[in-house]
C-alpha cells in the first residue's frame, strides 16, 4: 500500500517554553453526530431522507435544533475542567462544510473562534469526518484524507476516509487521526474484515509517522464500530484509556439492550512517557477518560428508555442529539523546566 504522506510532511520540530503560564487542563473530545445534514439536496449524495419533503420532514427548524444541540455538547465538554473550552473535537457523520460552519458559529461556541478541517469523502451517504479545533490551543500544519479503497477493499462502494492532521497542541507536536470505520451491518463477524482493513491502513499511517518522528505523540480517535477488546483495536498497539471503562460496563451506544463502547480515543506510547523523557515541552502525560452524558441526552421513555436520545426514531422526531454519547480525554497539564 502506498503511503506517500510524509514526503510532504516536514520533520522540522521546535519547542516553545511559555514559562510562568498558569497550567490548564487540555480536553480532547470525539462525537458521532448521527446524520448531521443540512436541508438541501446535494448532487451524488444519498441525503433524501433529510430534506423538508422527506418522510422525516427534516425542516430548517429540525436542522437548527440539531446544530444547537451538537454545539451544546462541545461547549459542555469544554467545561468539564478548568480549560477555557475544548482544544480538539473529532466529529463524524458530518455532511459538509456548511453544517460545520453553522456549528462553530452557534452563539454558545462563537466566543472560542473555533475552526475546522474537513474533506469530502466518496461515502454514498455523504457523511464525512472532521476535526474542530480551538486556534488558541492548537495550530494545524499538515492535513489530508486517506482513502480505505484499493483494488481489494471497498472497490464496490466507498466508505469514510481517515483524516490525518499534524499540528502543535499547547506547543507539543501531535499527530491526529480521525476515524469512522465500517459498520457492523450484516453482523459483527461478517463485517469484521472491513474494520481489520481500516485498522491496517490506520496502523500503516502511524508507522509512517514514526519513521520521521520516532517520539511521535499520536492520537487516534473515532467511531470504530468495534469495542476496545476487538482485534481491530488491538492491532493498533496503542494505549486505550477506554478499556477500563468498557470492562466496567460503560458504553457510548446501545443496541438490543446491550452497551457497546465503539467511540474511543487512543494514544501512542509517548503519551505515557515520564516527565522529560519524551520531549521537554508542556507535559500532558496525565489524563482521564470519560463517556459524557446528561439527562437531556438520554431517552427517558418508551422502548429505548435509557439509550442515547436520537434526533429521530425512524421517521418520528424525538428532538434528541445522537445515537452515540460523546467521549473525551481530560489531560492534566504540567510545566517542565526550560532545558539549558
Amino acid at each position: 500500500m502506498k503511503l506517500h504522506i510524509f514526503i510532504i510532511i516536514s520533520i522540522f520540530i521546535y519547542c516553545l517554553y511559555p514559562l510562568g503560564t498558569k497550567a490548564q487542563a487540555v480536553i480532547v473530545g470525539f462525537y458521532n453526530c448521527e446524520n448531521f445534514y443540512d436541508t438541501t439536496n446535494q448532487a451524488n449524495v444519498v441525503d433524501e431522507d433529510f430534506l423538508p419533503t422527506s418522510d422525516k420532514k427534516y425542516t430548517s427548524l429540525a436542522y437548527d435544533l440539531k446544530s444547537q444541540k451538537i454545539a451544546r455538547v462541545i461547549y459542555e465538554l469544554g467545561t468539564l475542567a478548568k480549560s477555557d473550552g475544548i482544544a480538539l473535537m473529532g466529529l463524524v457523520e458530518i455532511e459538509n462544510k456548511l453544517v460545520l460552519n453553522k456549528l462553530i458559529n452557534e452563539p454558545i461556541l462563537k466566543k472560542y473562534h473555533l475552526k475546522f478541517i474537513h474533506f469530502d469523502s466518496k461515502d454514498a451517504r455523504g457523511v464525512d469526518v472532521a476535526l474542530v479545533y480551538n486556534p488558541a490551543k492548537f495550530t494545524p500544519y499538515q492535513y489530508l484524507p486517506f482513502s480505505l479503497t484499493n483494488e481489494q477493499h471497498f472497490n464496490n462502494y466507498a466508505t469514510r476516509d481517515i483524516l490525518f492532521v499534524k499540528g502543535l497542541l499547547q506547543n507539543k507536536w501531535v499527530y491526529i487521526l480521525v476515524n469512522h470505520w465500517p459498520s457492523r451491518r450484516g453482523g459483527a463477524k461478517a463485517s469484521q474484515q472491513k474494520r481489520i482493513w481500516a485498522s491496517t491502513v490506520c496502523k500503516h499511517i502511524m508507522d509512517s509517522i514514526k519513521v520521521v518522528d520516532s517520539l511521535a505523540h499520536i492520537i487516534v480517535m473515532g467511531d470504530f464500530n468495534d469495542n476496545p477488546s476487538n482485534k481491530s483495536l488491538k492491532m493498533l498497539q496503542m494505549a486505550n484509556p477506554f478499556l477500563k471503562l468498557y470492562k466496567n460496563g460503560v458504553g457510548s451506544i446501545a443496541y438490543n439492550d446491550s452497551w457497546q463502547l465503539f467511540d474511543q480515543i487512543l494514544l501512542s506510547s509517548q503519551w505515557q512517557a515520564k516527565s522529560g523523557v519524551s520531549r521537554p515541552e508542556l507535559n500532558l502525560t496525565n489524563y482521564k477518560s470519560i463517556v459524557y452524558r446528561n439527562m437531556d441526552m438520554i431517552e427517558l421513555e418508551g422502548k429505548y428508555r435509557g439509550y442515547p436520545k436520537r434526533t429521530y426514531n425512524g421517521n418520528v422526531y424525538r428532538g434528541g442529539y445522537s445515537d452515540h454519547f460523546p467521549v473525551a480525554l481530560i489531560f492534566t497539564q504540567k510545566m517542565t523546566e526550560n532545558p539549558q
